[in-house]
């Protein structure tokens, strides 16, 4: 062990036996050929359930980082870690980085891979913080060990901002974000990959073929736009649907007119199960059922508040209206 090794925090010490193939100038670059070379080296096989599919393009990689705009104070969320090569080039450019992996075995190799390229005295590695494990304790709430270890990354980066930066897997993609805007500190910004279709659904605006509650629940809080569409040829494996690379601004002004995320959030989501019905067929029946005279009337005076059609869906309707909607609702239903 060196000098500078003994400085690096022990658990990111990985065993003799796992080697980064050697033979490249600089850090590995993460090709097909990288990856499978590394992948044979270790005996590491793909999981598919876990949505192990790794992007393999250099400049795609080097887009994602710089469309997030991430400083030297920023503190930075990673979800997946892989083989560690986002987390080296995030770990460059922020204060502070917490990387998760469900995967052990990956784990071990992006701890691998940070000491390998580690060349000034062990303070990459201190800037980041790898969480091993899932990274949801449930489908709507975030594993506890993420979120303290966020809160202690942004309390020593006060000045930062907080940025999701990921290739997130497909099957966490969506409650990822939903989870973390139904936070008390949610992300500034957040630039992933996805599903292009989920990439469409969160930046879908009202009347669109896309637009659905994860429209509402994202853009009443955030200005979003479709970065790249990324073919299935630049991972690997290759998935069998496109994906996109997606930036969110949060837009805090607007994120606190929301009176109550969780019912916003209720509200929303109980709506659009009914997205193709009349609005007011919805509105009524929520509000206690067509049987019942006070719904109705509570439903007309919302209609009258709203300014709305009576041939108004869901779909039509945008997520700024959205929010005054479930504000003028819970209102008219109080005594």
């Amino acid at each position: 062990m060196t000098a500078a090794e003994s400085d690096v925090p022990s658990e990111f010490h990985a065993p003799s036996e796992l080697h980064v193939p050697q033979g490249q100038a600089g850090p590995a670059r993460q090709t097909t050929a990288y990856l499978k070379k590394l992948f044979a080296q270790v005996g590491f096989t793909i999981d598919a359930r876990r949505g192990q599919n790794f992007l393999v393009d250099l400049n795609l990689l080097d887009l994602l980082e710089r469309s997030a705009g991430i400083t030297p104070s920023d503190v930075v969320l990673e979800v997946g870690s892989g083989t560690g090569a986002l987390t080296e080039r995030l770990a460059h450019a922020a204060g502070r980085v917490v990387t998760c992996e469900i995967d052990p075995r990956l784990a071990q190799l992006a701890r691998e891979r940070l000491l390998t390229v580690d060349d000034i005295g062990g303070d990459l590695v201190r800037r980041v913080e790898l969480v091993e494990g899932d990274v949801l304790e449930s489908k709507h709430r975030f594993a506890p060990a993420v979120l303290a270890a966020i809160e202690e990354a942004c309390s020593q980066q006060p000045a930062g901002r907080f940025r999701l930066v990921a290739n997130l897997p497909y099957c966490v993609a969506t409650p990822i974000i939903s989870n973390l805007l139904a936070t008390p500190r949610p992300f500034d910004t957040a630039t992933v990959t996805v599903q292009r279709e989920m990439g469409e659904r969160m930046t879908a605006t009202a009347g669109t073929h896309a637009y659905n509650a994860l429209s509402v629940w994202v853009g009443a809080q955030c200005r979003g736009e479709v970065v790249r569409v990324l073919p299935p040829s630049v991972f690997w494996p290759r998935p069998k649907i496109e994906s996109a690379i997606v930036h969110l601004q949060l837009e805090p002004a607007r994120r606190a007119l929301i009176q109550d995320l969780g019912r916003f959030h209720d509200f929303v989501r109980d709506i659009f199960c009914h997205r193709r019905k009349l609005l007011r067929g919805v509105l009524v029946r929520m509000a206690g059922g067509k049987q019942n005279d006070a719904s109705r009337d509570t439903v007309a005076r919302v209609y009258e508040i709203m300014g709305f059609d009576e041939s108004v869906r869901a779909e039509e309707i945008s997520p700024d209206a959205f929010v005054n909607l479930e504000r003028v609702f819970f209102e008219q239903r109080s005594p």
